[in-house]
């Protein structure tokens, strides 16, 4: 980490409606964190990283990326840069998994076809999957599909990824695998915010720890800190029932 600030969100707010999902975050991510985000189901965290690439559009405040205040008008640059990965893969069901790597890169023409392709091949061989560029993802385990949305992401070379939940709709032998792979981008400097239940793994990786609750970050720190002496009665209620 080189202090250098990536992300600088002020005041973020998000409503759907009357229900205030996301209730004024003030927030600072540096340049290889690895930030996991935490808290009760339906306390904003899945709303709140997707605000940050504006896959939902906030409702006020601010986002800046490498210094620049992220408008509408520039959220496809950005997007480029904010790599994420979902919970339920969005894999597109029709284009194999070559097609569907080599989609982005080639219509944002950051590629030629060629170089895309070899790029697919050199991921896919590093995830184990290379058998797999020509099959579609029907025929694909939930563990495969998430591997091959990961490299996806990582296609276009992103500064910071994203993951909202990525082993939630995986079955047991399949997480470990994807983990791996987050573990991996980890070790070697990628920025990284990760929505999780998974809270060993959250010991594990973390450089920080983000609890949100109701919309606003009601705590955070170290995981040394956040899991052995944590500063409110809200998360130390929270570890009390997931430790």
């Amino acid at each position: 980490m080189n202090g250098e600030t990536e992300l600088i969100i002020k005041n973020l707010r998000k409503t759907f409606g009357k229900n205030k999902v996301i209730n004024g975050i003030d927030f600072k991510l540096e340049e290889g964190e690895r930030v996991v985000i935490l808290g009760p189901s339906g306390s904003g965290k899945s709303t709140f990283l997707r605000c940050l690439n504006w896959m939902e559009e906030p409702t006020s405040g601010e986002i800046f990326f490498d210094g620049q205040l992220v408008t509408g008008k520039n959220i496809r640059k950005v997007r480029q840069n904010i790599g994420m990965v979902f919970q339920h893969f969005n894999l597109i069901n029709n284009l194999t998994v070559m097609e569907n790597l080599v989609l982005a890169p080639i219509k944002l023409k950051m590629m030629k076809r060629e170089r895309a392709e070899r790029r697919t091949k050199e991921l896919l061989r590093h995830i184990g999957l290379s058998s797999k560029a020509n099959s579609y993802p029907a025929s694909l385990s939930g563990g495969q599909k998430q591997r091959i949305a990961i490299i996806r992401a990582m296609m276009l070379s992103p500064e910071v990824l994203l993951f909202d939940e990525p082993t939630s709709a995986l079955d047991p032998e399949s997480i470990g695998d994807v983990l791996s792979i987050i573990r991996e981008l980890a070790d070697n400097g990628m920025t990284i915010m990760i929505v999780t239940h998974e809270i060993s793994f959250a010991k594990e990786i973390a450089s920080r720890i983000v609890f949100i609750d109701k919309g606003k970050i009601i705590e955070e720190g170290s995981p040394e800190q956040f899991f052995s002496s944590p500063k409110t009665p809200r998360v130390k209620e929270f570890l009390d029932k997931v430790l």
